[in-house]
C-alpha cells in the first residue's frame, strides 16, 4: 500500500484491506501473508555459486596462467599446457572454496542477529522478531524502539519520532493518529510512521501497512546492504599485495632483460618467459586477501559461539584494537540477578502496592518483565499484595530519566478515584524532593549500606487533582517519602579473574556507573580494579573541574559513581585522545556514546536504538564475555600476518634464489610447470590458517600491520632461505638434470611446508603452542603429495620427474632440518634484538 493511500484511509478500511482488527491477525493469516509479501527484511543481491566461481578468474595471475598454457601449446608443448590449465583450475577451484564458506560464515552469522517488537495478534501481546512482521500487524512502539515496518497509527501518545535516516533531518517529529492529521506543523504524513525512525517520545500503536523492500527505507537499505565496509586493515593488504605485484614484475622484466643479455639465446626465449610467470606467479600472495576474508569469517563465527556477534566482519578490527574498555557494573561485573534485601517504610504494604502498580502497565505491554528492578518486586512481593495493588491504574508515566535518576508517573486508585503522581527513583533524590523529617538517618543508614555494596530504590508520592493537560514536572515538590527497598546484585565469580585477564591483554577497565560513590568503591575494591592511589569521582565533581583536570581525571581513576549520560559521552571523548575506547552501553540515552566510542557494544536485551548504534552484540551481559572477545579479536589478526610473514619469508627466498639460479646456470632449474605446481601445493595446508592456535603473549597488544617490519624480516629471513637453496644446488654440482628438477621440487616444498611451523611464534617453535590439527594434518598431507608427485612413474612423468635414490631423499630431509634449525634461531635472534617486537611472557 502507497503512504498516500494509508494516511488517508479510515481505520475500517485499513482493516477491511489487510484482513485484520483491533485484535491483531491469526496465526493462519500471518502464515499466508508471509507466503504472499515475504519476510520484512531489506533483500540483497545474493551472489550465485556461478558469479563466485567466475570471479575466481578475474585475477592478474589467472591472466598470467593463462598466457603460460597457451604459449606452451603454441611452442606445442601440450602436456605442459594441459597441466598449466589443471593448475589454473584448481587455483580457482581452492579460492572459490574458500570465498563460499566466507559467505556461507557471514550468512550464519546475520542469522544470529534480530530485533524483537511488541505485536498484538489473536488479541494478545507477543514478542516476534521483526522478519516476520506482516502488513495488517498491529505493533506497539515505545520510545527506544526503533520502527520495523511502514505504519499507520491508530492511537497515539506524546509521540515524536527522529526520522532523520530517512530524510537527513535530526529534528524530531510529532505525531498524531487523526486521519485529519496528515500533516503537523508544516509536516506531511504526521499520522504515518516509517521504518527505521527511532521513537524519541511516547508510545503509539498502529496497523503494518508495507514491509521490507515496499516500506520507504527499502530503496535506500538496499544500497547500504549491498555496501561493504573496507578497513584500514584490508586496504593495508590490498596496497601491500598490489605493491609486492608491481615490484616484482618490474625485477622480474629486468631479471628476463639480463638473461637475454647474458646468454644472447633467443631461441629459448618463450621457454624463459614461461619460467618468469611461473616465478611471478610463485611469489606473489595472490591468495592473502581471499585468506583473511575467510579468516575474519571464521573468527566471526567462533566468537559467535563465545556469546559475541560481529555486526560485520570489518568490526573484528575494531574489537580487538580496544585498549580501553568503559563499562556499567551491572551485567558485566555483578549478575545483574537484583534480589530486594529489605524493605524500609513506615507504610510497607502501600510501599509495595505501589511498587507492584509502577510495573503492572509494563507487564501488559511487553508480556515478561525484562527490567531487573521490576522483577525484584515481582519476587518479592507476596501474590495477595500484588492481587491488591490491582486497585491502581497507571494514566500517565514518564519513562525513567537517567539525568533526573528517576520515573514519574500518575496513578487512579478505581476505587476512590484518587490520583496519585508516585515517583520512584534514587532514594537520595527523592529525599531532596520531599518534606521527610527523618532525612539525617536515612542518609546515615543509605552510607552504611552503601559500603557494603547495597543498592537502593526509592518512592515518593502525593495526592494529586488530576485534570487534562496536567504537568508531572511542575507538581514534583512536596512529597512525601514513602520507604526504600535495599538491593543486592551478586558480584559475578570471573569478575576479578576477567579483570586480570585484561590487565595481561593491555586493556584498560573504567566504570562509569550511576551507582553512589561507596557502591562503586565497594565493588572496585572487590574485584581488585582500585588502586590506593585511585580515586572515584562523581558526576558532579567532574561537572566542576575545567577540561585540563577533567582529561587528568579521567585517564588517571578508573571508576566514576552517579554519572549521567552527557557525562559518560565527554569521559569518551576525552579518552579517546590516547585509547582505542570500547563502551558497552544498553539504554536509549547510551546511543551517543555507543556511536563515539572508537567501538560500541550492547547486550542482545539493550534497547533498539543501542543495538542499532553498536558495532558489536553481546548474547550475555558479561564482562569476561567482552574481553575473551578482544582476545578471539586480536587473535584473527595473529593468524592473518602469520599467512603474510609465512608467504614473505618463504616465497622471497624462492625467488632469490631462483632468479639468481636462472642468471647463472645454462639451463632453468625448474621447469615452469614444476616451479607452478611447487606453489599450487605449498598454498594447500595455509586455507586452514585461521584454525592455528593462539600464544598468549600474541594477543598482549592489537596486532597491527607494520609493512617496513614486515618487510625487514622477511629479507632478512627470506635470505637465509635463499642461502641454503643456493647451498643446495651447488651440491647438484651446477647440472640440471630430471634427477636435480625432482630434488630441487622436493626441497623448496619441503622447506615452504615448514616455515609456517617457525614464523607462527616469536620464541623457539618448541616453546610455542602446538599448531592446530587441521595445519598440522594438512601439512602432512601436502608432504606426501609431494613424495607421490616424485615417486609414482605416471604422475612423475606428467611432470618430468624421476625417482631419486634413497641417499639423495635422505640428504632432502636433512639439509631441510637443518635449514628450520638455522631460521628458527634466526627468527628468535632477530625479536630479541627488536625492541618494538613482542617477546614471550610468562
Amino acid at each position: 500500500m502507497h503512504k498516500d493511500i494509508a494516511s488517508k484511509s479510515t481505520l475500517d478500511q485499513l482493516y477491511a484491506h489487510f484482513h485484520s482488527n483491533e485484535n491483531g491477525l491469526s496465526i493462519d493469516q500471518v502464515t499466508n501473508a508471509l507466503h504472499f509479501y515475504g519476510q520484512n527484511v531489506f533483500k540483497k543481491t545474493q551472489t550465485n555459486i556461478l558469479q563466485l566461481l567466475l570471479k575466481q578468474f578475474a585475477s592478474s595471475l589467472i591472466y598470467l596462467l593463462l598466457i603460460a598454457a597457451l604459449l606452451s601449446f603454441l611452442l606445442r608443448d601440450y602436456s605442459d599446457s594441459l597441466v598449466i590449465i589443471a593448475i589454473l583450475f584448481i587455483n580457482a577451484l581452492l579460492g572459490f572454496y574458500q570465498e563460499f564458506k566466507s559467505e556461507k560464515a557471514v550468512e550464519e552469522l546475520s542469522k544470529l542477529i534480530s530485533h524483537e517488537i511488541l505485536v498484538k495478534r489473536d488479541n494478545k501481546n507477543v514478542l516476534i522478531d521483526e522478519k516476520v512482521l506482516v502488513p495488517g500487524d498491529i505493533v506497539i512502539v515505545k520510545e527506544g524502539d526503533i520502527v520495523p515496518a511502514d505504519v499507520r497509527l491508530l492511537s497515539s501518545d506524546s509521540l515524536s519520532v527522529n526520522e532523520s535516516q530517512l530524510t537527513g533531518e535530526s529534528t524530531n517529529v510529532s505525531k498524531l493518529s487523526s486521519k485529519n492529521s496528515t500533516t503537523v506543523n508544516g509536516k506531511a504524513y504526521a499520522n504515518l510512521l516509517f521504518a527505521g525512525s527511532i521513537i524519541e517520545q511516547g508510545e503509539g500503536i498502529g496497523i503494518v501497512y508495507a514491509t521490507g523492500g515496499a516500506t520507504e527505507l527499502g530503496a535506500i537499505a538496499v544500497l547500504s546492504t549491498n555496501t561493504r565496509k573496507i578497513t584500514q586493515y584490508e586496504k593495508s593488504l590490498s596496497l601491500f599485495s598490489s605493491y609486492l605485484m608491481r615490484i616484482t614484475l618490474f625485477t622480474l622484466l629486468i631479471i628476463f632483460i639480463a638473461k637475454l643479455l647474458i646468454t644472447h639465446d633467443l631461441g629459448h626465449i618463450s621457454t624463459y618467459f614461461l619460467f618468469i610467470i611461473a616465478l611471478a606467479i610463485a611469489v606473489i600472495p595472490e591468495a592473502l586477501p581471499v585468506i583473511a576474508t575467510v579468516t575474519l569469517a571464521k573468527g566471526a563465527l567462533h566468537l559467535a559461539k563465545r556469546h559475541v556477534i560481529v555486526k560485520r566482519l570489518s568490526s573484528l578490527e575494531d574489537l580487538g584494537n580496544i585498549t580501553l574498555l568503559c563499562t556499567d557494573k551491572t551485567g558485566t561485573l555483578t549478575q545483574n540477578a537484583i534480589s530486594i534485601n529489605e524493605i524500609v517504610s513506615e507504610n510497607s504494604k502501600l510501599f509495595q502496592e505501589f511498587a507492584i502498580a509502577a510495573i503492572a502497565f509494563a507487564n501488559e505491554k511487553k508480556n515478561h518483565l525484562r527490567d531487573p528492578y521490576d522483577h525484584a518486586f515481582k519476587t518479592y512481593i507476596d501474590n495477595q499484595t500484588q492481587e491488591q495493588a490491582k486497585r491502581f491504574k497507571q494514566i500517565e508515566d514518564l519513562s525513567f530519566d537517567p539525568e533526573a535518576r528517576r520515573r514519574r508517573l500518575i496513578i487512579q486508585d478505581i476505587k476512590d478515584k484518587k490520583y496519585y503522581l508516585v515517583v520512584i527513583g534514587a532514594t537520595e533524590t527523592l529525599l531532596t524532593l520531599s518534606n521527610y523529617t527523618k532525612k539525617h538517618s536515612i542518609h546515615k543508614q543509605l552510607s552504611l549500606d552503601s559500603k557494603s555494596g547495597m543498592r537502593n530504590i526509592g518512592i515518593a508520592y502525593k495526592q494529586i487533582a488530576y485534570k487534562g493537560n496536567f504537568s508531572i514536572l511542575k507538581h514534583e515538590n512536596k512529597l512525601q517519602f514513602l520507604g526504600y527497598a535495599k538491593l543486592v546484585d551478586p558480584l559475578r565469580p570471573t569478575s576479578k579473574r576477567t579483570i586480570e585477564l585484561a590487565q595481561r591483554l593491555g586493556v584498560g577497565i573504567k566504570i562509569l556507573t550511576g551507582d553512589s560513590k561507596d557502591v562503586a568503591r565497594f565493588i572496585g575494591n572487590e574485584v581488585g580494579l582500585l588502586k590506593s592511589t585511585d580515586k572515584i569521582y562523581t558526576g558532579e565533581e567532574l561537572q566542576k573541574m575545567n577540561p585540563e583536570d577533567f582529561s587528568n581525571a579521567v585517564i588517571a581513576n578508573p571508576i566514576f559513581a552517579q554519572v549521567t549520560p552527557i557525562q559518560k559521552y565527554a569521559i569518551i571523548e576525552a579518552l579517546k585522545k590516547q585509547f582505542v575506547v570500547g563502551y558497552q552501553g544498553d539504554g536509549i540515552n547510551d546511543a551517543p556514546s555507543l556511536k563515539l566510542a572508537d567501538v560500541g557494544i550492547a547486550v542482545s536485551s539493550a534497547s533498539d536504538v543501542a543495538k542499532d548504534s553498536a558495532e558489536i552484540l553481546l548474547l550475555r551481559s558479561d564482562l569476561e564475555v567482552i574481553i575473551n572477545g578482544i582476545k578471539a579479536g586480536r587473535g584473527v589478526f595473529v593468524n592473518i600476518n602469520k599467512y603474510i610473514k609465512y608467504t614473505m619469508v618463504g616465497n622471497f627466498g624462492n625467488f632469490f634464489a631462483l632468479a639468481g639460479l636462472y642468471l647463472l646456470s645454462s639451463a632453468l632449474p625448474l621447469l615452469p610447470v614444476q616451479l607452478l605446481l611447487t606453489s599450487l601445493i605449498t598454498d594447500l595446508p595455509h586455507i586452514f590458517i585461521y584454525s592455528d592456535n593462539i600464544n598468549n603473549y600474541q594477543v598482549r597488544k592489537p596486532q597491527l600491520f607494520n609493512i617496513h617490519s614486515l618487510m625487514f624480516i622477511s629479507l632478512l629471513l627470506g635470505s637465509l632461505t635463499m642461502f641454503f637453496e643456493f647451498i643446495f644446488f651447488a651440491t647438484t654440482h651446477l647440472r640440471v638434470s630430471n634427477v636435480t628438477e625432482s630434488s630441487i621440487f622436493l626441497f623448496l616444498t619441503f622447506i615452504q611446508l615448514i616455515v609456517i611451523f617457525s614464523i607462527r611464534n616469536t620464541d623457539y617453535f618448541w616453546k610455542g603452542k602446538n599448531p592446530s590439527f587441521l595445519l598440522t594434518i594438512s601439512t602432512v598431507f601436502v608432504f606426501l603429495l609431494a613424495i607421490v608427485f616424485v615417486y609414482v612413474p605416471s604422475i612423475a612423468h606428467l611432470f618430468s620427474f624421476t625417482s631419486l635414490s634413497f641417499s639423495t631423499f635422505s640428504y632432502i630431509l636433512v639439509i631441510t632440518v637443518v635449514y628450520f634449525i638455522a631460521l628458527d634461531i634466526a627468527k628468535v635472534w632477530y625479536y630479541k634484538m627488536n625492541i618494538h617486537a613482542i617477546k614471550p611472557v610468562n
